[in-house]
């Protein structure tokens, strides 16, 4: 028994450790979310944190006054402000930051395309319609479907709908609506033409 210790002891001091290593694939996944809706508190004391989430997603900044959101580059983001909160789409992949007064505290976000199985709740399911009426006086803000949903375009004529990049949404016009099906996951730019007038969106698709 005292030699069998013995030679336990000895094998378990002489082991190498195991190498850290850089995290798998499957675990820097796991840090990221789908297209879902993340709230963040800027009352809250102290560092903001990071985050990850996929393109189409939206981030809540809540507590916080008019004016006090700057996201960079704004091209990324479709943000705005109602009743003490700040909503942003994420509407193309990268890097977006978000900086929040008093203070200029920094909340990073990281966009990827897709998170594979992580849901995308902050999108319009299949099956469902979405409008875009061109007689509201609101400004459009960016939204996001999911395969199978129909983004409409209504109170507008023939030939007044434009889709940048073509080839990602099927646009059917009939009697003042432009139904859109999206043939792939994509951030289209629409805009749409109004006695000479235009108004763009960027509408998102994902799977």
């Amino acid at each position: 028994m005292l030699l069998a210790l013995t030679l336990l002891a000895a094998g378990l001091s002489g082991a190498a450790p195991a190498a850290a290593g850089p995290p798998s694939t499957a675990t820097r996944a796991a840090t990221c979310q789908g297209a879902v809706v993340h709230s963040v508190d800027a009352a809250q004391p102290g560092t903001l944190p990071s985050l990850c989430i996929a393109v189409g997603g939206v981030v809540r900044v809540v507590n916080t006054g008019p004016g006090s959101l700057l996201a960079e580059p704004a091209t990324m983001t479709d943000c705005f402000y109602a009743a003490g909160t700040y909503q942003c789409r994420l509407i193309r992949t990268g890097t977006v930051r978000l900086s929040l007064a008093p203070g200029a505290r920094e909340l990073l976000v990281r966009v990827p395309a897709a998170v594979p199985g992580q849901p995308s709740t902050a999108c319009s399911p299949a099956g469902s319609v979405v409008d875009l009426d061109t007689n509201d006086e609101l400004r459009w803000w960016s939204p996001c479907l999911r395969a199978g949903a129909t983004l409409r375009v209504v109170n507008l004529g023939p030939g007044l709908l434009s889709a940048t990049p073509a080839g990602a949404v099927n646009c059917h016009y009939e009697a003042g609506i432009h139904a859109c099906q999206f043939r792939r996951p994509a951030s289209v730019v629409l805009t749409a033409t109004v006695d000479a007038t235009t108004r763009s969106v960027t509408a998102v698709a994902v799977r």
